[in-house]
């Protein structure tokens, strides 16, 4: 038969964390202990306001999340008709090629103007090699 060992009379005392407990000075409450601690039980049951809930830098940068899809949704749907403000214009092959070599030669000018702000591979992709 297996029993339980017999326990002595006071194991609390002969525990060492009593033992410790026993050398150390005791430490007396302040005045306000008493109130401190019911006003922080208090508290800690309290929910904030549901404005307050919303207003959290959480929820507002989800609901801007929100919106930024909801415009661009709205938007390229809009886009997508025939309508006179959305046509777009027919471009000229020469008058374009054009455009886009004074485009280039106006950005290398910037970039020889500046030589220190572009890395090596930048300055060559400008060039064109």
């Amino acid at each position: 038969m297996n029993r339980k060992p017999l326990e002595p009379a006071d194991p609390w005392e002969n525990d060492s964390v009593w033992k410790l407990l026993d050398h150390a000075t005791p430490v007396s409450p302040s005045p306000r202990f008493v109130d401190d601690t019911v006003r922080a039980a208090r508290l800690a049951g309290q929910t904030s306001p549901w404005w307050k809930r919303l207003l959290t830098p959480a929820p507002l940068a989800g609901m801007a999340a929100a919106t930024a899809a909801l415009v661009f949704a709205v938007i390229s749907l809009h886009g997508s008709g025939n309508s006179p403000a959305f046509q777009t214009a027919m471009i000229d092959t020469r008058q374009s090629a054009e455009i886009q070599d004074i485009a280039e030669a106006q950005t290398l000018i910037a970039a020889v103007d500046q030589l220190d702000d572009s890395s090596d591979t930048e300055l060559v992709s400008l060039i064109g090699f």
